[in-house]
This record gives C-alpha cells, sequence and structure tokens, in this order.
C-alpha cells in the first residue's frame, strides 16, 4: 500500500531590506535568528546588498512575524520594494 502523500506546504519567499548590518557577522546573526523561526524554510542574508531573501510556510509564520525577529536582533527590516 502507498502512504497518503502529504500536501505541499505553501512557501513563498519575500525579500527584506535590513538598515544597520556593519560586517558579515550581522549578517550570519540575522540568518541564525530566522533559522530558528518555526516555518522558516531557507535565509540568505547578504551584508553587501543589505538584503534578506527568506523562504517561509505560510501556514506558520508571516513577513511581519520575519520582520519582528530581525527588528529584535537589533536590525531595521521592511519588505523591499521593486
Amino acid at each position: 500500500l502507498f502512504a497518503a502523500e502529504q500536501p505541499a506546504a505553501p512557501t513563498t519567499t519575500n525579500s527584506f531590506t535590513i538598515a544597520g548590518m556593519h560586517c558579515d557577522g550581522c549578517a550570519k546573526g540575522i540568518t541564525s535568528e530566522l533559522k530558528r523561526t518555526a516555518g522558516v524554510a531557507s535565509v540568505t542574508v547578504t551584508f553587501s546588498n543589505q538584503l534578506a531573501v527568506v523562504a517561509f510556510d505560510t501556514n506558520r509564520v508571516t513577513s511581519a512575524q520575519l520582520i519582528k525577529v530581525i527588528n529584535e536582533a537589533g536590525f531595521q527590516a521592511q519588505p523591499k520594494t521593486p
């Protein structure tokens, strides 16, 4: 018999601009905080671009919650505008 397939989690990817990063260590700290957040699938934070790109399960975490995590780490995040 075949096991029932689980529906894929509704994953989305959002970009956030981050003010207050001064080095690659800051980017690594933000990456660590976001990866510990339930529902986050992947994180890329680049110091040179002052940018975080986060893929996450929209049933478990929201963009606003991700921004709060970054802000609580001592930085200022906002959604990246095109």
